[in-house]
Order: C-alpha cells, then sequence, then structure tokens
C-alpha cells in the first residue's frame, strides 16, 4: 500500500511522534509512505523526527509554506498527483482542512485525525470551515473521546461523527541508574529527597505557568528540612518567561529546586529519576507524556482537562487530578503534596503502537474496498 501523511511541521511534538511509531510500523510490514510537511524544514538541533523518518525509509516533503508564501499551498496537489498514493491520512487542523480541498481535485481515500481539543480564542473560523468540508474527507477520526466530542460540539456535527483511535504509546527504556545520577548531580536535584517531573513544550497549552504559581502553597505544606526538586524539561515560545517566574518562586522557596534544563530528545526515558510525574494542561486531546508515565509506572497528578481524566480512568488507579480554574491554589496544593508521597507500581500501557497500528491499517484497508 502506498500512503501520504501530511502534517503542519516535523518539529518535536506529540503527533510528530504518533505519526513517527505510525510510519514506523508501516515500513516495517513493507508499506510505501511519504510524509508532508506544511511548514519548512526545521532546525538542526529539532530534526530528531525529521531523521527518524528518514532512518525508516520515509520519503519527506517539505512545502515551505508560511504565511508570505500562502500560494505554496498549491504544491501539495503537485505533490499528490506526482506521488499518488492509495490513501493520504493528514493530521491537525490546517492540513485536514488543506488536504480536504485538494483532495478536491485528487479523488483520493482521505482519512482526518484530530490531536487536540483546540481551545484558543480566534479559532472560529476553522471549526465553520472543518464544518462546512467535513463530507468531502472519507474517515474522521480523533485521539480520544474527549478529543472527538469537543470537535463535534464546536464544528455542529452529528455526535459519533468522529471515531476514535488512541495514540499508540509503548514502555519507553529508562536511561541507566548511571545516567540518572549523573544528571542530578548535574543539575544540583541529587540532594531533594522527592524530585516532580514536567515535560513538555514550554506553551501556554500545557499550564506550567500555572504549575509554577502553586510552587509556594506546596512548599508551606512541606515537612520540615526536607528539599522537593522540580524538573520541568522541554523548549518552547514560553521560555524566558517561564525562567523568569521559576526564578522568582525559588527565591521564595528555599525548600525547593527548579530546574529547567531546555529540550532533550531522551526526555521519556529520564522518567525513572521522578517520584511523581506532573501535567497541569488547560486543554488536552490525548496527553502522551502522561501516558508515558503510566507505562514507566510513575504516580501522576494532572489536570482535569479534555482527555486526560479519561485516560486516568483507562489506568484504573495511580493517579491524583485537581480542578486549576475552580480549586483554590491551597487545595491543590494539599492534593499535590498527597500524590509526592504515592509509590510507584508495574507500569500501564492503554494502547501500544503496535495495536494503534493495527488500527488505522484496518480503516485505510476498509477504504480501498
Amino acid at each position: 500500500m502506498k500512503l501520504m501523511m501530511i502534517l503542519t511541521e516535523l518539529a518535536h511534538g506529540g503527533a510528530e511522534k504518533v505519526v513517527l511509531e505510525l510510519v514506523r510500523r508501516l515500513r516495517l510490514h513493507g508499506h510505501d509512505v511519504t510524509v508532508v510537511s506544511l511548514m519548512p524544514e526545521p532546525p538542526p538541533e529539532q530534526r530528531a523526527i525529521p531523521d527518524a523518518l528518514q532512518a525508516c525509509g520515509a520519503k519527506l516533503v517539505f512545502l515551505r509554506l508560511t504565511r508570505r508564501t500562502p500560494w505554496r499551498v498549491l504544491s501539495l496537489y503537485r505533490v499528490i498527483r506526482a506521488e499518488n498514493p492509495d490513501v493520504i491520512h493528514s493530521h491537525l487542523i490546517h492540513p485536514n482542512l488543506l488536504g480536504r480541498m485538494v483532495n478536491v481535485l485528487t479523488r483520493k481515500p482521505l482519512v482526518n485525525t484530530i490531536h487536540i481539543a483546540e481551545r484558543r480564542s480566534g479559532k472560529g473560523l476553522f471549526f465553520f470551515l472543518d464544518r462546512l468540508t467535513f463530507p468531502l474527507c472519507d474517515v474522521s477520526t480523533a485521539v480520544s473521546n474527549a478529543a472527538a466530542r469537543f470537535h463535534e460540539r464546536k464544528c455542529g456535527l452529528k455526535e459519533n461523527s468522529i471515531r476514535v483511535i488512541y495514540n499508540g504509546s509503548d514502555p519507553v527504556p529508562q536511561a541507566s541508574p548511571e545516567t540518572i545520577a549523573s544528571l542530578k548531580r548535574e543539575w544540583e536535584v541529587d540532594s531533594c529527597s522527592k524530585i516532580i517531573g514536567l515535560l513538555g513544550r514550554l506553551d501556554p497549552q500545557k499550564g506550567f505557568d500555572r504549575f509554577l504559581a502553586l510552587l509556594p502553597y506546596l512548599a508551606r505544606k512541606l515537612p520540615p528540612e526536607s528539599k522537593v526538586g522540580i524538573v520541568l524539561i522541554g523548549d518552547g515560545p514560553e521560555r524566558e518567561r517561564l525562567r523568569r517566574q521559576a526564578a522568582e518562586m525559588e527565591a521564595q522557596c528555599p525548600n525547593l529546586c527548579i530546574r529547567m534544563p531546555g529540550y532533550r530528545k531522551d526526555a521519556a526515558s529520564l522518567m525513572s529519576m521522578f517520584d511523581l510525574f506532573a501535567m497541569p494542561s488547560r486543554y488536552e486531546g490525548y496527553g502522551l507524556t502522561l501516558a508515558e508515565a503510566f507505562s514507566a509506572g510513575i504516580p501522576v497528578f494532572c489536570s482535569t482537562a479534555d482527555s486526560l481524566p479519561e485516560l486516568c480512568a483507562l489506568v484504573g488507579d495511580h493517579f491524583f487530578t485537581a480542578d486549576f480554574d475552580r480549586e483554590t491554589p491551597d487545595a491543590v496544593a494539599e492534593r499535590l503534596l498527597t500524590a509526592l508521597s504515592a509509590s510507584r507500581d508495574e507500569g500501564r500501557v492503554i494502547m501500544t503502537n503496535g495495536q494503534m497500528y493495527q488500527a488505522y491499517l484496518a480503516l485505510y484497508e476498509s477504504l480501498l474496498r
């Protein structure tokens, strides 16, 4: 089978990681795959996804679409005609809309996948266009029930118009004890009695700012003489603002040690360093790092945004949730303190990458039939 994946970009993100794992298995089973990025190539320090896609034999095409070069969207039609895929699978709102419009001419079986419950302001036009063009895709999927139902409501679609295929996430091999010990010394958290870890793009969506704002309330509740490390791994547009906020919080709370080591492609393998994984997102379509934390057996503390309670319910227990928007900071900090005393378990997987591959393969084959 010949497939084409269309994404907004190929920087390191949740949707891109999921597509990478899907493409790996498609290539492993002999399928040809072309991956199209609407945006230009990422800088060298962010080429982990493109390099991994090329390593497994996928063909990459960058349309180099920017605000100043909107006409380059026309080249998507030429790429589809040249590659002649059996099935097109687009991911995220811009590729979904563009894929539908171009496919009016190319007439290929088309799958759209929604990866996020889009709550940013100013997106009304996108939801209107999505509803208008919805009949132009053969199948629309979402990565969680929460994301599917949210998108249906925003677009005014009939309930269950969008089917659910969960993201795959295999247990990530953890870094060696020697590596963990070395990084603890490097980040100066080796003297901390507990370490709370956060991973993700430094973006307002992820809610890292409200987690940092919670820390003075936590610090007042900690036992005397105890010291807690906070390690926030990632990069993004909020980096400098979060660094300033972290420095302010650390100055207020001498029993906390806050570190922001930046982006690391091995971030998921460092979860064994954490006594608790925190995910304070404002909105989420899935929550890939949450699934990775569950598979590593780490206790989880997360917000009640969109899909996060749904994923927690799938693993049964070993999680703590808080409504950052409605509960007082003192109440949220009390729950965070309780979560910090939880112990690890054997680890649980929501859906493996192999199961995700089988679900999408069955969908592609049904469209061809």
